[in-house]
């Protein structure tokens, strides 16, 4: 099943802040412990849900999904390719991050960064190409990369686009409930 954005249009009824400042991070190849210490300075311990991870806007939650680690921040963290570049080598980095106002879909692999651009604006390095997958990708996801302004509904959906994209693209499931029930070890973003 391909994961559209109208897939993920719970996250912001039940995560009002997620519009205003969130990244959403998975890393292939490294464990859960690695990804928090390379995006933290101090970590404390684990807490349960997104709601945990919410409790500072300076903090970064962590949990394994398989081969992939989730990372979520109320902030951009998951976009400084000095730190995610190291972590894709030998795999893959994928981030969607949003503050008011610029969006942002980055992808690293084995060390190299092969996509950083906007969706809301649909343009930049890796998106820009005709042929680029991501394209295709955020076709699949339900927004034209090709079309301009809001969708029929008045809004533009780029954050449930951009975690369709990431689901469909690396297979990690982000769902109602493993936001709400989920262990994160957390730390304090390094940025």
């Amino acid at each position: 099943m391909t994961a559209t954005w109208e897939d993920f249009t719970w996250i912001v009824d039940k995560y009002g802040w997620v519009e205003t400042s969130v990244s959403f991070t998975v890393v292939r190849h490294d464990d859960a412990a690695t990804v928090l210490n390379a995006l933290t300075t101090d970590t404390h311990g684990t807490v349960v849900g997104l709601e945990g991870v919410n409790s500072d806007v300076e903090t970064i939650g962590v949990t394994q999904l398989g081969d992939w680690v989730l990372a979520i921040a109320p902030s951009t963290a998951g976009l400084d390719a000095d730190l995610m570049m190291p972590l894709s080598v030998g795999g893959e980095a994928l981030t969607y991050a949003t503050t008011v106002g610029p969006n942002y879909f980055a992808q690293w692999v084995d060390g190299t960064t092969t996509a950083f651009f906007d969706p809301l604006l649909r343009m930049g390095d890796g998106f820009d190409n005709p042929d680029s997958p991501w394209r295709d990708r955020m076709r699949a996801a339900g927004i034209d990369p090709d079309g301009e302004g809001p969708l029929p509904d008045g809004r533009f959906h780029v954050l449930e686009a951009g975690l369709a994209m990431i689901m469909n693209h690396t297979g990690v499931a982000i769902t109602p409930d493993l936001l709400r029930d989920a262990q994160f070890e957390v730390g304090d973003s390094i940025e």
